[in-house]
């Protein structure tokens, strides 16, 4: 007998006809994010403990593929469309939400917290593709049909504002389920805390989301100073250079103002990947520290070697040829930066080397931009 053939299996997230958008692929996409969610559930209710990480990742690694998918789908049509990039701005919160709601809830009990979030993928999840998904499938229904991209966008506005009713059906259907199944919940509570265990690596993946900066997927502000103080710490045991590289887009501002934001957001995302690329060793770590400022943390043997990675950096970032003709010193994107690089002592500390690294970029900009200061 299969999972879903049991007794002991319950449907928290029945699949309704109301969430079907027309699109054979996308709807047959979501059923099997539906049915990754059920089985996330079950895996909580009959307390299957070693199946919990499992069925988690299995759920957000199949939703990371159906977005990247079903964008594909929508861009064959729609290609950059302000409707097309709400719907991916759409998919780039719903793991960021996750972690906040975890954050928000994390005083109350493990059980507590799971249900909130099992309640809130159910939520996104309709509303999602009853709004959005339904919207954008009757945009390129029309669009097969012949009709411009702003004659389907009228003619999908006008289907849509009668879909409050089907949503709310379908969103009351959907809880008459989870209500008959929220006494079993409640009656497992106490077995199921054994869960908090198997979820620790839940835990620690959203802990790793937390501390990401989402647009360029490297490490954001708040981790800077975690790294820090341990790389610190780890140059003055082993008697290495302790080295920071700080450095800003030199007229980022222009360039927003001459291309828009959404261009200034792809630059930024290339720099991402660019950092990422020269950072091959383990211990170098990549930062988003600002808008458009960036650090790295790394320690090594010879001072000639940190030197060596900021003038790697600063050639591949001049090499990924990104148009900025709103510069003031050249025609594509270029950077300023500053560099520290010491075998830190007791005395050294963020403060002190912070203060450092920010004057040499502030002298590397107030220089005439596009150069490394490693000294002054």
């Amino acid at each position: 007998m299969s999972q879903n053939e049991s007794l002991d299996y319950f449907e928290v997230f029945p699949w309704n006809k109301n969430f079907e958008i027309g699109h054979k692929e996308v709807d047959k996409q979501h059923k099997i994010l539906v049915k990754l969610l059920n089985n996330l559930a079950n895996t909580l209710i009959n307390e299957k403990e070693i199946e919990i990480e499992d069925a988690f990742n299995e759920l957000a690694k199949y939703a990371d593929y159906h977005f990247d998918a079903e964008e594909k789908i929508w861009e064959e049509f729609l290609e950059d469309s302000s409707l097309l990039k709400a719907h991916k701005k759409s998919h780039t919160k719903f793991l960021p939400t996750v972690i906040e709601l975890r954050e928000k809830n994390k005083d109350k009990s493990l059980i507590d917290i799971i249900e909130e979030v099992i309640k809130f993928l159910i939520r996104w999840l309709s509303f999602h593709i009853i709004d959005e998904d339904k919207r954008l499938a009757i945009v390129i229904k029309e669009i097969q049909k012949g009709k411009s991209k702003e004659e389907a966008k009228r003619v999908s506005d006008r289907l849509m504002n009668g879909s409050i009713r089907t949503l709310i059906e379908a969103i009351l259907s959907m809880y008459d389920g989870v209500s008959a199944r929220t006494l079993s919940l409640m009656r497992e509570r106490n077995a199921r805390i054994k869960a908090e265990k198997a979820l620790k690596d839940v835990n620690k993946q959203l802990q790793e989301l937390s501390i990401t900066d989402q647009l360029t997927s490297l490490y954001n502000r708040r981790h800077f100073e975690n790294i820090f103080d341990l790389e610190m710490k780890r140059a003055r045991r082993e008697k290495k250079y302790f080295s920071v590289i700080l450095f800003d887009i030199d007229y980022f501002k222009l360039l927003n103002d001459m291309y828009g934001h959404a261009y200034g957001d792809e630059a930024l995302k290339k720099i991402g990947k660019c950092l990422k690329e020269t950072c091959k060793r383990p211990s170098d770590f990549a930062f988003r520290v600002g808008g458009e400022e960036f650090a790295i943390v790394f320690n090594c043997y010879k001072s000639d070697a940190c030197y060596n990675l900021a003038l790697k950096l600063q050639e591949n970032i001049n090499n990924l040829k990104i148009e900025s003709k709103g510069s003031k010193i050249s025609d594509y994107m270029t950077v300023s930066i500053g560099l520290v690089s010491i075998i830190p002592t007791d005395e050294d500390d963020l403060e002190s080397v912070m203060k450092t690294v920010d004057k040499r970029l502030y002298i590397a900009k107030e220089s005439g931009r596009n150069q490394i200061i490693h000294y002054n």
